[in-house]
């Protein structure tokens, strides 16, 4: 009986094994047991390694379903990337408040592993539970715990297990963050370099059934390794600052200026190169990622890429290198494949992706654990049109986080797989686990979890079951929920406020709080920053009286200055005239002397005469008779002066003229 019309199992191989993919386990079994046909369709690998090859042009990528078997992994491939496009994502706000100061601090540095989530902000790391524990009566989201940075701290690493800090004194501090462990203070660790430390990390393990291990590096070459803040060893293993660290169960790598060195179980140490530019001088290192699974070291600078061999069981010291046609900004690997050890025989050869952004917002998916090339290839280039401020990759997807939306894409192919919008504006972290999204910025976390649209679990629903699959009412419910909390930190903004106002604005009378201890301290706080304040105000006072004082005595030392330059430049010249005036003094004194000398002699003359005219008689004629009576008067005069004079005065006249003009030469000279 011939057969009419087109059947499924005329289908091509290629159509068929597409159209399997899409089953779960159940219909594949179901299925193989219908026909001859399809249980070898099912069964050939060679199938589903061709359709890889067909689709993303490689057959060495992450495994997934860690199966040998392509047909399993390109099944478990499909699922995931199904989930992903369809399930919803579930928002839930986080504000990460560890003071009580309204400018709150930052995140500086975030660490996720599902269900907890580890941020560190000015000296307080907080604990995020995801997951309630139904066990627990009084389970805490937010655990806020105390770890003030030491006192001239250099560097810190932490993880979800320990914190880890070192000094520039070289001593070393540890806080460890598992179970009621936090309780306890920063602790300084049993031993110190001789150097300031300027590299430090926790172990990649995030095991909590392990002992807590960490290294630390100095800037003279030496290396300590802690174990629960005890030191087992130290070994100086350069000359010069240690800049990079990295350790994972028995491996420890260590990068200085020019080398690198890879230490096994603290014991066997190898040493290579660090990779040269053109110049051959060592590259600048700006980027620093270490696969332990496959033991391949990854560098870069500003153009290159580079990956190291670092297994000294194999192929150690192979360089492979790739060119950025543009400037490298970011570079994100795997963590969990990173840690996780290389097994060859899981479909695609186990592969590790890492995702290189540039600052065209042109992100590279590079397989550094795929040999089959000499240098290193490009699985796939993603182009976005805005800027991407931070990405995460994973071994299924890549997550890069724009300005208010987030887009999850295929990391095989670079096809963009779902769209988040309404999310940070500037986002700062980005966080992949199980399936979970921790995106934030400065202190406020998003926590994404996607579910499917027939889940019974409804995120903060007001309409009952039913409103949840309604995408109006969930966009409703997500605004009215962030309205609702920022409504109600406005109240509670408002309401610290006033109880400040009333607390701190009166006397010191104790409250019935359950704070009171800390009430007190913050009212003596207050208190003592208001005297400061008033104590500050008035020294600035003072300080402005004094300077106006010191501004005038300057100005009136100024004007004496230009007032003594100007009297000294008029003395100047005042000297200069009266040089010339006293020389033209000094020669009418000289005139005047020797007319006074010429009048007394003349006088001297005439007494002379007169004398001599008694001496010889009454007679006389009578012009003198009448001169004498015309004169009567002066001649008494003169001749009380003549008489005064003495008898010897006609005999001394000419020593008296000489001796005058003796005089009034002296007084010239």
């Amino acid at each position: 009986m011939e057969r009419s019309g087109l059947f499924l199992q005329d289908l091509p191989p290629e159509i068929l094994i597409n159209i399997f993919s899409h089953l779960d386990e159940k219909d594949l079994l179901t299925l193989q047991e219908l026909s001859v046909h399809f249980r070898n369709l099912i069964h050939d690998e060679e199938l589903w390694k061709n359709l890889f090859r067909s689709r993303i042009h490689t057959t060495h990528f992450p495994t997934l379903s860690q199966s040998t078997k392509f047909s399993v992994e390109y099944i478990e491939r499909t699922r995931g990337l199904h989930r992903w496009k369809h399930n919803k994502a579930v928002r839930t706000k986080y504000t990460i408040t560890p003071t009580r100061n309204w400018d709150q601090p930052s995140i500086e540095r975030i660490v996720f592993d599902y269900p907890r989530v580890a941020s560190y902000n000015d000296g307080t790391i907080t604990i995020l539970q995801l997951q309630n524990h139904k066990r627990q009566k009084k389970f805490k989201k937010l655990i806020y715990i105390p770890c003030t940075t030491p006192q001239g701290c250099s560097t810190m690493d932490f993880n979800i297990n320990a914190a880890v800090f070192g000094r520039f004194d070289g001593r070393v501090f540890g806080k460890l963050l598992s179970n009621k462990s936090y309780l306890t203070p920063v602790m300084e660790f049993n031993g110190r370099h001789s150097a300031g430390v300027t590299a430090i990390c926790n172990s990649e393990s995030w095991d909590t059934s392990r002992e807590d291990w960490c290294v630390s590096g100095s800037e003279n070459g030496e290396i300590i390794w802690w174990c629960e803040s005890k030191l087992v060893k130290m070994w100086k293993v350069s000359n010069r600052v240690i800049w990079k660290l990295a350790f994972f169960k028995d491996w420890t790598l260590i990068m200085d200026d020019e080398k690198l060195y890879i230490i096994y179980q603290m014991q066997e140490l190898h040493s290579i190169d660090i990779p040269r530019d053109a110049d051959e001088q060592s590259i600048r290192v700006q980027f620093f990622k270490m696969d332990f699974g496959s033991m391949n070291l990854v560098l870069a600078d500003l153009n290159d890429v580079y990956t190291i061999s670092v297994n000294p069981n194999g192929n150690f010291g192979n360089l492979r290198k790739l060119e950025i046609p543009e400037k490298i900004c970011a570079i994100e690997i795997d963590e969990k494949t990173s840690q996780r050890e290389q097994n060859w025989q899981f479909a695609g050869d186990d592969g590790c992706y890492i995702s290189v952004l540039t600052t065209q917002n042109t992100l590279y998916m590079i397989n550094i654990r795929d040999l089959s090339t000499a240098g290193l290839k490009v699985q796939c280039k993603i182009r976005f049109d805005e800027q991407v401020y931070v990405t995460q990759v994973t071994n299924l997807i890549v997550v890069a986080a724009l300005s208010n939306v987030l887009q999850i894409l295929n990391a095989m192919t670079g096809e963009l797989i779902k769209s988040v919008l309404k999310t940070d504006k500037f986002p700062e972290f980005l966080k992949v686990s199980q399936d979970k999204i921790i995106m934030g910025s400065s202190n406020v976390l998003n926590y994404l979890m996607f579910v499917s649209g027939d889940s019974k679990k409804h995120h903060h629903s007001t309409k009952g079951k039913n409103a949840i699959s309604n995408k109006w009412n969930e966009t409703l419910n997500t605004e009215l929920q962030y309205y609702d909390e920022d409504e109600d930190l406005r109240r509670r903004r408002q309401s610290e406020i006033s109880r400040l106002i009333n607390a701190y604005g009166g006397d010191l009378e104790i409250s019935g709080d359950t704070d009171e201890e800390n009430d007190i301290q913050l009212r003596i706080a207050l208190l003592e920053s208001q005297e400061a304040q008033v104590r500050s105000e008035a020294e600035s006072g003072a300080h402005a009286e004094d300077n106006e004082e010191e501004q005038l005595r300057r100005a009136l030392e100024e004007s004496q200055r230009i007032h003594e330059a100007q009297v000294s430049r008029l003395t100047n010249q005042t000297d200069t005239a009266d040089d010339e005036i006293e020389e033209v003094e000094d020669d009418q004194e000289f005139l005047r002397a020797i007319e006074q000398s010429r009048l007394e002699d003349d006088r001297r003359r005439q007494l002379r005469n007169n004398n001599t005219g008694r001496r010889n008689g009454p007679l006389c004629d009578e012009t003198f008779a009448t001169d004498s009576a015309d004169s009567s008067e002066q001649v008494s005069t003169e001749n009380t002066i003549g008489s005064d004079a003495g008898v010897n005065a006609g005999n001394n006249v000419d020593d008296d003229l000489q001796l005058a003009i003796a005089l009034s030469l002296s007084e010239i000279d």
